[in-house]
């Protein structure tokens, strides 16, 4: 049967969601369309063993924007924070606890350095006024390479902020988005701990290496994250990133939205360059005047969108997008909890209530880059861990916890005949071996896994290669030319059709602000 509606939005992830909500908001006949049996996309809470539930991928809170959850009213339909305690920062026989208190902070990077305590004072809040111009610019829409009137306004305001930076401030800037992480980092920091550190904080925002021009941009990361008004704070929702998307879906419903699971997109309908409907995988056949996809561009460009809608540049350049967030995702169920080998004991303390990251050293990691790209495995992997019911005790029973681990330097294609399916098991236990090695407890704890392959993040949740981000934050896949200067203000070269992905303008991670840009282009349009 056709119906009709005024906007139809593929993909009921975070960004797919909150554009729904801003599209009932404004009053117009909306319909969310989720292929999987559940809402959240990447942000979804799930049982993975019985009586464990966890956030079985995206798994922290930062960059959401203050605006999306206040214009969503998501406090009101059950979005609630909890804070991290600090950040556990491992690097093979070395380690620091910062809380940010002073003190401690002081006293943890001078068993390293006598001036890096001062030096990440001063980066930090270099990172933090400079990132102003940066943030300003998120719930915007970038210019167009074509330059038209509003164009010139957008770039007008950018200006002033970058004007009211003092000249160094302005000299930060260019570096940061021009230089490479290596570059920043040994500028600014002498000991090797603290330079491992910070370039672990570049590997979460854009798997490229450290000498790569435009590597140090996954700096304004932390810049721009703000978690309960603070500047900077990362923390975990209550019930997992599920309850993120289930308060938006709970907004969206309010506001007369109607969202569907187990709904399939097969294919967006269009004829002489206009869609107009999409087919779903049962061959129901839905019309809307505008479309909006939160799927990644290969995946909407490629294989939703017939080729010959498409110009022929247009759809070669997305075929060359970069992704290369390929990531591993594991989830553990424990009957305990785990000892960190530098910090003794099984008692909830702050330390498991904490990020808790273990790394090589910097040239190690370069290396994994390398070797990923060459589809080898690493042997020191990246880890990014947290244990989230010792803050929130509805996920695991009483006693029990889960333990999120996010694992880097994992490439989606394997060198010669290896194929994942084979290996997932195998790769999982020698990464259980390494963690062990920093909780020495850890293996007579598990009780239950589930293990996220790159293959597994593409089947799963469509992540194209496995990509987090929809694609690579290098220096020309952002701002206007993300994904392409055709499709960067949302609108594509297939008129009705419109991107509202983390693969627009400012890009990946949970922060909701393509679904509100994608979502003002569609209401400034159809009114």
């Amino acid at each position: 049967m056709n119906q009709n509606f005024d906007a139809i939005v593929i993909g009921a992830g975070h960004n797919g969601l909150t554009a729904a909500g801003y599209l009932g908001k404004a009053g117009l006949k909306t319909l969310v369309l989720e292929r999987r049996h559940v809402v959240g996309g990447a942000a979804v809470t799930e049982e993975f063993h019985p009586g464990y539930r966890n956030s079985i991928a995206s798994y922290v809170v930062s960059l959401l924007r203050p605006e999306v959850i206040r214009d969503l009213e998501l406090h009101k339909h059950g979005y609630e924070l909890i804070n991290l305690k600090g950040d556990v920062e491992i690097c093979r026989d070395d380690h620091l606890f910062l809380t940010g208190e002073e003190a401690n902070d002081r006293a943890e990077i001078g068993r390293f350095s006598d001036r890096d305590y001062d030096s990440m004072q001063q980066f930090e809040a270099m990172l933090s006024r400079i990132g102003v111009v940066v943030r300003n610019q998120w719930l915007q829409e970038p210019p167009s390479l074509k330059a038209g009137f509003m164009d010139l306004l957008g770039l007008l305001k950018a200006g002033r902020d970058v004007r009211d930076l003092s000249p160094e401030l302005r000299h930060r800037l260019m570096q940061i988005f021009t230089s490479s992480a290596a570059d920043m980092i040994e500028r600014w920091f002498e000991s090797p701990m603290v330079r491992s550190m910070y370039a672990s904080h570049c590997v979460s925002g854009n798997n490229a290496s450290f000498y790569h021009p435009g590597s140090a941009i996954p700096f304004f990361h932390h810049a721009l994250g703000e978690f309960d008004g603070e500047h900077g704070g990362w923390g975990l929702a209550r019930g997992g990133m599920g309850a993120i998307t289930q308060a938006m879906a709970s907004f969206a419903r309010s506001k007369g939205v109607e969202i569907r699971t187990s709904a399939g997109v097969e294919k967006i309908v269009a004829q002489n360059g206009v869609a107009s409907a999409v087919r779903l995988e049962t061959g129901e056949l839905i019309s809307a005047r505008a479309i909006l996809s939160n799927a990644d561009p290969k995946r909407t460009f490629l294989k939703l969108v017939d080729a010959k809608q498409l110009p022929d540049s247009f759809r070669n350049d997305i075929e060359h997008l970069r992704m290369g967030h390929a990531s591993m995702r594991m989830n553990l169920a424990l009957n305990g909890l785990p000892e960190l080998r530098d910090y003794p004991g099984t008692e909830v303390s702050p330390q498991h209530q904490s990020s808790i990251v273990i790394y090589p050293p910097m040239e190690v990691m370069e290396q994994n880059y390398h070797d990923a790209k060459a589809g080898r495995l690493p042997d020191e992997p990246r880890l990014d861990i947290v244990i989230p019911s010792t803050l929130d005790d509805s996920l695991a029973p009483a006693g029990h916890h889960v333990m999120s681990i996010l694992c880097k330097y994992y490439p989606f294609e394997l060198a010669g005949d290896q194929s994942w399916d084979e290996l997932r098991e195998s790769v999982a236990d020698n990464i259980v071996d390494y963690l062990a090695r920093f909780m020495p407890n850890i293996k007579s704890l598990i009780v239950g896994r589930q293990v996220l392959t790159p293959k597994d993040l593409e089947r799963v949740f469509g992540l194209t290669e496995g990509d987090i981000f929809h694609g690579r934050h290098d220096l020309d896949q952002v701002f206007s030319l993300r994904p392409h200067p055709d499709a960067a203000k949302y609108r594509t070269p297939l008129k009705g059709l419109y991107l509202c992905g983390s693969g627009s303008h400012p890009g990946g991670a949970v922060s909701g602000a393509p679904g509100h840009n994608g979502a003002k282009r569609v209401i400034k349009d159809l009114r």
